[in-house]
């Protein structure tokens, strides 16, 4: 349905739940200090700073309600018009009258059956209907009025029903619509009115005025009910019009409720954030490898991150590491060094740089790495609610090349989420993937069948199920975050339970319903968030041309047909109703 006279602040209608959480499930979260150009940024700690905080409201869009209202009145105008059919067709034969105008008015009342049937079969399924639809129904009006009209008499009382489908439709449909069922009104009425009033054509309604009023009184009729009309379409828009604001004006009042509420959280996060980060640690001006250590800059249950710098060049690097009362728990130890293993074993330049390992001759594990200036995602998204198309392209591509790099390496990352994509004060800047805490080398250990790790609302179906993943996973991921990026909110958000519920088994809403992007974005999301890793982009390279493709309205006839695929077996979040 178009909703041509919906205002543009309906673009992003949804209340925006901005992400506020800085941990994931597994405990892994980013950390952060302030410094000279902006943040600065590890690979992350293992350990929580707290539980994930959202704002899940699911109050529906002006959009839909007015698509609803409009496929309602569509079917109940289906009903009402075959059961006018049903009593005509039984009462002209009984009634009688003029011969011709009985046949015209026979006619007139099968082709409505007709119409009618057909319209009702369009909406037995409001996933079926399409605004063309009532276009379509609407379009063959003149002639049936016409009939009608004719018939049973162009100056008696049969004009109220006109009156009250001029009424109904206004306020139902948009502004097109209301203009054919006017017309269709105004037309037939006119040209027979017209007609009868000059006395160029006999009136052989059941109803007439000829021999009752003259012909200037006729004519004087038809230009007053002419006028009503006219008048009742006005009031009926008038009235639309202050529906539609209202709708949107409530949509827009929640939106701000809602941004401000996570906004604070937010905010909450990163003070207890700031008040874990920062001041001397226990090892602050030892000597740990090549690095002599610094300020804490972050901390967690399991590990700190120590500012640094090499004891002979002078160069800056982040010193992750694991708490002395920690070292004797196994788990920790063996998830710590895998964490080495997989952070060393990619190379490239979209992913955080390692330095310097320990061996076994060191006082305790530690892994050493680039010291990042700049912002993660998180941080960015917190100050612009949505990114330029020319930014997430080049993000995609860039966090691709990093994601392609691991699977290379035969890595899944499994916790891609904006706190854990940065980018750099480089120029141009350079986006680089962080926190390899809770990854998975593909055939070596992890997570076990059946166990559960990383970011609820970031995380793959598949994930969410505790299958086997593999490099389609991260991909499933990095298209949430995009989402997050284009939109303005996260595809799911709420609880953790709740929202892996949602992950496995439904869509989000339609991106288009959030901001304003081309109807291409929609198709691209389908593929890309995809329940069955099969049915989505194979590759970085993959999902980055289709998005770029997307975005300028140039996705291929192919991707299109397989995005129609797979939302016709599960439908947008706010279409699944439409749908059922």
């Amino acid at each position: 349905m178009a909703e041509d006279e919906l205002p543009t602040v309906v673009e992003g209608a949804r209340a925006p739940p901005v992400h506020a959480s800085a941990n994931d499930t597994s405990g892994s979260s980013s950390t952060t200090t302030s410094s000279s150009g902006g943040a600065s940024h590890t690979l992350g700690l293992t350990g929580g700073l707290g539980a994930d905080a959202s704002v899940a409201l699911d109050l529906p869009r002006p959009e839909t309600v007015l698509r609803r209202a409009a496929f309602e009145q569509t079917r109940r105008t289906a009903l009402s018009g075959m059961l006018f059919n049903g009593i005509g067709m039984i009462a002209a034969p009984l009634i009688g009258g003029d011969a011709l105008a009985e046949k015209l008015f026979l006619c007139a009342m099968v082709a409505g059956l007709l119409n009618n049937a057909a319209l009702l079969r369009v909406c037995r399924s409001e996933s079926r209907y399409r605004q063309r639809h009532a276009i379509l129904y609407f379009s063959v009006a003149p002639i049936t009025n016409a009939a009608v009209l004719y018939y049973l008499g162009t100056f008696g009382p049969i004009l109220v029903m006109f009156v009250l489908n001029v009424y109904t439709a206004c306020l139902a449909y948009n502004r097109r619509v209301a203009q054919i069922v006017l017309a269709g009104a105004i037309a037939p009425f006119v040209v027979l009115g017209s007609l009868f009033s000059a006395d160029l054509l006999v009136d052989p309604g059941l109803v007439t005025a000829t021999g009752v009023v003259g012909p200037g009184g006729r004519a004087i009729m038809v230009a007053a009910f002419l006028l009503f009309l006219l008048l009742t379409y006005e009031q009926a828009r008038h009235t639309r019009e202050k529906m539609v604001a209202s709708l949107v004006e409530r949509d827009a009042a929640v939106r701000l409720a809602s941004h401000r509420e996570a906004l604070v959280l937010e905010a909450h996060q990163d003070l207890e954030r700031a008040l874990k980060a920062g001041g001397l640690g226990r090892f602050t001006d030892r000597t740990l490898g090549s690095y002599k250590l610094g300020a804490v800059i972050g901390r967690g249950g399991m590990g700190e991150v120590y500012d640094a710098k090499h004891v002979v060049t002078g160069e800056p690097a982040a010193v992750k590491m694991l708490l002395p009362e920690v070292v004797g728990r196994p788990e920790y130890v063996r998830r710590f060094l895998r964490e080495v293993k997989i952070a060393a074993s990619v190379d490239s330049p979209n992913v955080v740089r390692v330095f310097e390992i320990g061996d076994e001759t060191a006082p305790m594990p530690y892994l050493a790495m680039e010291r990042l200036s700049g912002e993660d995602l998180a941080q960015i998204l917190r100050k612009e609610a949505r990114l330029s198309d020319e930014v997430v392209v080049d993000m995609v591509r860039q966090i691709g090349h990093g994601l392609a790099a691991a699977s290379a390496a035969g890595v899944v990352h499994r916790d891609l989420k904006p706190q854990n994509v940065f980018r750099t004060t480089d120029a141009p800047p350079i986006w680089k993937i962080l926190d390899f805490g809770v990854s998975k080398l593909v055939g070596g250990e992890g997570a076990t069948r059946g166990e559960t790790i990383g970011t609820p609302r970031y995380m793959a179906p598949e994930q969410a199920r505790g299958e086997p993943i593999d490099g389609r996973a991260d991909l499933y991921s990095l298209a949430v975050v995009v989402y997050r990026t284009l939109t303005g909110n996260p595809p799911f958000n709420g609880d953790d339970i709740p929202v892996l519920v949602e992950v496995m088994t439904r869509m989000p809403l339609r991106p288009t319903s959030l901001a304003k992007l081309h109807p291409h974005v929609d198709a691209f999301f389908a593929v890309a968030l995809a329940k069955k890793p099969g049915d989505r982009f194979q590759s970085a390279e993959e999902l980055a041309d289709a998005l770029e493709a997307a975005l300028a309205g140039r996705l291929s006839k192919k991707v299109r047909e397989r995005a129609a695929t797979i939302l016709e077996a599960l439908p947008w979040a706010d279409e699944r109703g439409a749908a059922g």
